[in-house]
Formats: C-alpha cells, structure tokens, sequence
C-alpha cells in the first residue's frame, strides 16, 4: 500500500484521576528519516524507547510528534531549591572578593534574581503504559491519513502510466513509417551527392542499413516498457518505495530522451514531449511517497 509522507494525526486519552495525554504527530517530505519527539520534563527518560517505537511506524520522512500531559487541576509542580547552582554561586561570589578585591554581599534577594536558583520538580510523571499505548494509537491513526493521501497518489500515477503506455503505443506504431520517410529522403541525398561518379550500389546500401541501425528504436521501446511495468509492480509493495520509484522514473526519463533524439518527427516528438510531461508529474507525486 503506498503512503504519503505527508500527514496529521491528534489523540486525547480520557481524563483520570492522575491526568489526560494529548498528542499530536506531523509528519513531512525528507529525504531520509528523522523523528523529534516533544515530551514532559520528567518523561525525558522516555524519548529514545518512544523514537524506536515510531520507527517501527514510519520509514520515511520527518515526523514531529508532540506529546502534552495534563494533571489535574490543583496539582502543580515542587518548587525546589537547586542546591549545587546556589553553591557555584556562593564560590564564584568568593572568588570575585578574593581573587579581584570586589567588596559586597550576596544576599538572598540577590540569590533569588539569579537565573536557575528554584527548579520545579513534576510531581505526576506520565505513567508508563499510558504513554506507549498512546504513542501506538497516535502512529496508526497518522498512517491511516498517510495511507488515505497515498490511495490518490497512487490512482494519479496509474492514470498517468497508462497514458505514457498509450503515447508510447502510438510512437511504435508510426515508427515504420518514420524510417521509411527516413531512409527514402537519405537515399535520395546520397544518390544526388554521388550522381556525378560511379559508386557502387550495395556500397550505397550497405551505408544505409548501418545508418538506420543507429536509428532503431526497438531497444528503448522494450525498456521503458520495462520501466512502465517495474513501476507497477513497484506501487503493489508493502515496503518503503519511494526512493525505489524515483530511481525507475529515472531510467523512464533516459529512455525517452533517447527516442527524443533519434527522432525527426514532429508527429513523434509531440508524443515524447507528453511522455515526459507525464514523467514530471509522476517525478512530483513519487518525492512525497514514503
């Protein structure tokens, strides 16, 4: 099933006597896989084992997830004396008195505009199954949006590959006749450019045949039809197939460049221009699918 990288999803667990979680998760287009996780002070302990746990969700893409705990009205945070920056403070004002004669005094309204001198302790941590159970619901429900973004995704792409497989059926079959227009106007110039001298004719045939070979597209042809089919089967994957699919529309891309260039039609080079057009679009849907 393809999947976007794109998505939102917010979850609210009921209110309990110890507190309600909410949570929220957003996920973006990125190269590679990147997790940010917004937690509680006291919950920090926490973040690696919730970052493994949202890997095992998403492959792809740059997800922030804020998760927010709500204690009852009432409970409020310990305020603290943060003993070890009251000493650094008392040493450094030591120091200042001894080491560069500054006469004063610390006193404690001075100590209480100091920067970090009180800390508040979280007196009701998120308990521990409520956060993971949390977490759990909060990733299906964002691959679920994902995954709803990722059906019209992948509805455009099949849509725009069968319409580079009808532009490519209609180049096969004016092709013969290309070559034929092709080789008569090159026979026509050889045979006037060597009128005034003996030349002999299966020389001249043999120049030809070398020529046209050059110009035969029967290889591109069975590639991008490769190409086209990979591409399908490639959509079909359960697996992370972004990347995957940027690298086919590639080789798309290369293949019909080459018809491109060997062509001299304008019937033909239309058909290749909307080829690539459709190639683009397909190139823009792929950079957002995980």
């Amino acid at each position: 099933m393809l999947k976007s990288m794109t998505g939102f999803a917010k979850i609210e667990t009921e209110a309990t006597e110890e507190g309600k979680l909410s949570c929220e998760a957003r996920s973006l287009n990125n190269r590679y896989l990147e997790i940010n996780i917004r937690l509680p002070k006291a919950d920090y302990s926490y973040e690696q084992k919730l970052r493994e746990q949202a890997k095992q969700s998403v492959k792809r893409g740059k997800v922030d997830i804020a998760i927010k705990w709500e204690r009852p009205t009432g409970q409020t945070a310990s305020a603290k004396i943060n003993a070890d920056t009251v000493r650094q403070y008392v040493e450094m004002t030591r120091s200042l008195k001894d080491d560069y004669g500054i006469k004063g005094h610390l006193t404690i309204e001075h100590m209480f505009n100091l920067r970090d001198i009180i800390t508040y302790e979280e007196n009701n941590n998120i308990p521990e199954e409520t956060l993971f159970m949390a977490l759990d619901t909060l990733l299906k429900k964002l691959n679920e949006e994902r995954a709803k973004e990722g059906a019209v995704m992948e509805k455009d792409l099949h849509k725009r590959l069968e319409a580079i497989s009808g532009y490519l059926e209609e180049i096969e079959k004016r092709w013969p006749v290309n070559i034929k227009t092709h080789e008569e106007k090159l026979r026509e110039r050889i045979m006037e450019a060597t009128r005034a001298i003996s030349i002999d004719e299966a020389r001249v045939l043999q120049e030809i045949a070398i020529y046209m070979e050059r110009l035969d597209l029967s290889e591109e042809f069975v590639r991008l039809k490769g190409h086209l089919e990979n591409f399908r089967d490639t959509l079909d994957s359960d697996d992370s197939i972004g990347r995957k699919l940027d690298f086919i529309i590639q080789e798309m891309v290369r293949e019909a460049n080459t018809i491109g260039s060997k062509s001299n039609e304008l019937y033909i080079n239309e058909r290749v221009i909307q080829i690539k057009v459709e190639i683009e679009k397909m190139r823009e849907q792929a950079q957002n699918v995980e």
